[in-house]
């Protein structure tokens, strides 16, 4: 069913325990009927993200997080739509990231289109979505299993991570991203060269799973 089409008439959308939908940042899990109404725009079922590129991939932190979207002129900042100049904080959600002191929980930025109403969460070039293992240690993680290690290793050289975490994070790269990085001879090393090939040549953060819009925004402080 196409939710972006027009329509003439409030639509009813039947849902059950077997999935859930996710609107405007809602995630609608119990059984029950939805009600759709029309407002002459299109409506957005699935948010996207636009990740802002940080050379320092290695500092995560609430403090760094803020530094970096108080740098961001959401003026600069494109829709999907096209449209420019049409973004407004839409509210905030929390999600966390595995370090070696600990899990760092983060306040993250949500924003909205004033012309297509879809909403875009800002993540930083840093984080994996919907992953808690940091890009760079996703990336070494990877370098060591090229190298020949075994995850009991790996995970003596990565204390931030468990060995389910190592296995689940290898099974996704070689399930997912091994292929398309030899196809294109895309190298593990340096991380900024990583990070601008996967969204210049795969429109993705690397070791982005989902395949939802993401989009690479570069600045200067």
């Amino acid at each position: 069913m196409d939710f972006t089409s027009d329509c003439l008439m409030p639509c009813l959308l039947c849902y059950d325990n077997a999935c859930h939908i996710e609107i405007a940042g809602l995630t609608l899990e119990k059984p029950g009927l939805l009600l759709l109404i029309y407002t002459g725009k299109p409506v957005s079922i699935h948010n996207t993200m636009i990740t802002l590129f940080v050379s320092d991939c290695n500092q995560i932190s609430q403090s760094f997080y803020d530094s970096v979207i108080n740098d961001v002129q959401l003026h600069q900042l494109t829709c999907f739509c096209g449209h420019s100049a049409c973004l407004t904080v839409h509210g905030y959600y929390n999600r966390s990231v595995k370090k070696e002191e600990g899990a760092v929980c983060l306040r993250i930025c949500r924003v909205r289109c004033s012309e297509c109403g879809t909403t875009h969460a800002l993540l930083l070039s840093s984080i994996v979505p919907y992953s808690q293992i940091s890009l760079a240690d996703q990336q070494r993680i990877y370098n060591d299993y090229e190298a020949g290690n075994g995850s009991c290793e790996i995970c003596r050289n990565h204390l931030s991570v468990d060995e389910n975490n190592v296995k689940s994070v290898l099974r996704n790269y070689r399930r997912y991203w091994r292929e398309k990085l030899r196809s294109l001879r895309i190298p593990l090393f340096p991380l900024t060269a990583l990070v601008f090939s996967c969204f210049s040549h795969y429109s993705s953060q690397f070791m982005q799973i989902h395949r939802r819009s993401n989009r690479l925004f570069s600045y200067t402080t």
